[in-house]
């Protein structure tokens, strides 16, 4: 990792062409797909973000990453931002770069006196689940089918239908404030807890969904997940849809039922996500 990540704000041209080419990179992104300069420059002016993360400081320094949100409303009365992507070059992925872009984000956000930013991502992605529910401390209450339509196009998300949750980060909650200083959530044992779905090892080492219940009603769930989603699509790509079709079928009902998904579980190589039966403002204000 460079020795100094500095994360600012990005408001010119060579630096709208910057997030140009890491879109490329990061997704594969063809022409016709990305956000280009005169449309981040448009964000900008409106009043969105758009942070880049550089090594170091001067006129040669790199960008190794993005942020992008903008300004919307939520359920129609307060204002929130949306955040429409986060890149990290590849070659500099886990290594606190993502991070260092969200927590900067908050603060901006914060200073405008708006304390919620939202964002999707794939329920299948553990990772992604992981970043976001345990490191940030976000919540999901709500799932989306086919939120960018059948099938995307780009070399990261191809080949399964663009289901998403949506990331609810209240910026200045207790449950934010003890995530993203490190605090972590008391342990809970797969024996413990009632687990939504079955699955069943492929001769790969993958795990591929067998089935699961509906009707559960416990304080706590567990739905398992893909340890790698991206491993399991090279591999076997109809198992992948398979778990697509295994979200759509449990996880939105428990969702609708008033289930809020609150972290990631990881037991041996497995995952698993935590599902919990609370009100969202008892969730928020636990500090852990």
């Amino acid at each position: 990792m460079p020795t100094e990540v500095v994360i600012e704000p990005v408001r010119d041209f060579r630096g709208y062409r910057a997030c140009e080419r890491l879109q490329r990179e990061v997704w594969g992104f063809q022409d016709i797909s990305i956000i280009p300069d005169h449309a981040l420059h448009m964000i900008v002016q409106a009043g969105g973000l758009l942070l880049g993360a550089f090594d170091g400081l001067g006129p040669g320094r790199e960008m190794l990453g993005f942020s992008l949100s903008v300004l919307g409303l939520w359920e129609g009365r307060k204002l929130r931002h949306f955040s429409l992507m986060t890149a990290v070059k590849p070659g500099h992925q886990n290594q606190g770069i993502g991070e260092k872009l969200k927590l900067a984000q908050r603060e901006h956000v914060l200073r405008q006196g708006i304390d919620l930013i939202t964002w999707t991502f794939d329920p299948l992605e553990s990772r992604n689940a992981h970043f976001n529910l345990n490191k940030l401390g976000g919540v999901v209450r709500s799932y989306y089918p086919n939120y960018f339509g059948e099938e995307m196009r780009d070399a990261l998300n191809q080949g399964l239908p663009s289901d998403r949750f949506l990331c609810e980060w209240y910026l200045a909650s207790p449950r934010v404030e003890a995530k993203i200083g490190g605090e972590k959530s008391p342990e809970l044992c797969l024996s413990e807890v009632e687990v939504i779905n079955r699955t069943q090892r492929l001769p790969s080492g993958q795990r591929a969904p067998a089935g699961g219940r509906l009707g559960l009603n416990a304080p706590y769930l567990f739905f398992e997940i893909p340890s790698d989603l991206q491993a399991l699509k090279r591999e076997n790509l109809e198992a992948a849809r398979a778990w697509r079709g295994e979200c759509r079928k449990f996880l939105a009902p428990y969702l609708e039922e008033g289930y809020i998904i609150t972290g990631l579980i990881r037991q041996g190589e497995r995952s698993f996500l935590l599902l919990e039966r609370a009100e969202l403002e008892e969730v928020l204000s636990r500090p852990c």
